[in-house]
């Protein structure tokens, strides 16, 4: 899990640009919604919501996610980091 969220964090403003139609993108962090989840991604970490309530966190160093979130989380993580986006298509 912690080489796709170093795959991620290094991948920053290109993800930026990739999601800009399909996320809220801000000058340091991009926040995607899959209801009930919500993925904030920062550039120095990532953050995991369920219904609102803070789940956890990722970053280069650590990896603190609650049993809740853990395997979705999981899913998001590589796909972000492959770039291949479970429930977003994205196209050039």
């Amino acid at each position: 899990m912690q080489d796709y969220v170093e795959a991620i964090l290094k991948s920053f403003d290109h993800l930026k640009k990739l999601l800009s139609e399909r996320a809220e993108c801000y000058e340091n962090e991009i926040v995607l919604y899959d209801d009930p989840i919500k993925i904030v991604i920062g550039r120095n970490r990532i953050d995991f919501y369920l219904n609102d309530v803070y789940q956890g966190s990722a970053g280069r160093d650590f990896v603190r996610l609650s049993d809740e979130i853990r395997e979705e989380a999981e899913f998001w993580l590589q796909g972000l980091a492959m770039l291949k986006f479970k429930r977003f298509s994205v196209r050039r």
